[in-house]
């Protein structure tokens, strides 16, 4: 993943990542059990599951490996569709999405903000990847409108988040991704807390605050 400067990114704004993927939560949660991920598994909502990472900008799982290398491993692993999502301060949105291993779509909504010291890098980039994003979703219908939604540039006033936002509704994906910074707690809109299946490096319970002790030691939030 990309550094970023942070002097650019409001203290105040959202920063949270997850997974979306196209596949049964069972097999979800073996995977992501077996590369010791860290985050929270949710249930099953209208053919996806949901994982949210406990440090959406940094390493997630074994082999110091962040959110979108776990995407990929994901769906190649389950032959299945996988989206990865990371907003970063709500400044900076950023998707990948992968089918069955390989990355057919790849999306910031900042390209200056992503790469500061590259001269030529401005605005969104990989807009042209919304209608297959939207076919990946079962959406093919709003491709055209989400081309134009990932298009736009960001005002100053405006919240990714929000992009967010109307992105899920394009695509029938839960609206309540927006509000995951809120776990442990209950996420506004979404599933109680109780819902989602707590792994920390790959474990539950002590045994997981014991292992995550461990992976403190070779993981990193940037």
């Amino acid at each position: 993943m990309s550094e970023h400067d942070d002097e650019t990114y409001r203290p105040d704004g959202l920063t949270y990542g997850l997974l979306l993927v196209r596949a049964t939560r069972d097999d979800v949660l073996r995977v992501l059990v077996r590369e010791r991920f860290s985050g929270w598994v949710g249930p099953a909502q209208d053919g996806w599951v949901v994982a949210v990472a406990d440090r959406p900008r940094g390493h997630v799982a074994a082999r110091r490996r962040y959110l979108p290398d776990v995407g990929e491993l994901v769906s190649g692993d389950l032959h299945a569709v996988v989206v990865t999502v990371v907003v970063a301060r709500d400044l900076l949105l950023q998707v990948w999405a992968h089918d069955d291993g390989a990355e057919v779509v790849t999306y910031l909504s900042d390209a200056h903000l992503a790469f500061p010291d590259d001269e030529d890098a401005f605005g969104p980039q990989g807009a042209h990847g919304a209608r297959t994003l939207a076919a990946l979703a079962g959406r093919p219908d709003a491709g055209d409108e989400l081309t134009t939604l990932l298009s736009d540039e960001r005002g100053e006033s405006d919240a990714e988040s929000e992009r967010l936002m109307a992105v899920c509704r394009l695509l029938g994906w839960p609206q309540w991704l927006v509000a995951v910074d809120s776990l442990p707690r209950r996420v506004p809109g979404g599933p109680d807390a109780d819902a989602f299946t707590r792994l920390r490096a790959g474990r539950t319970g002590v045994g997981g605050l014991l292992a995550a002790r461990a992976a403190a030691v070779v993981r990193r939030d940037e």
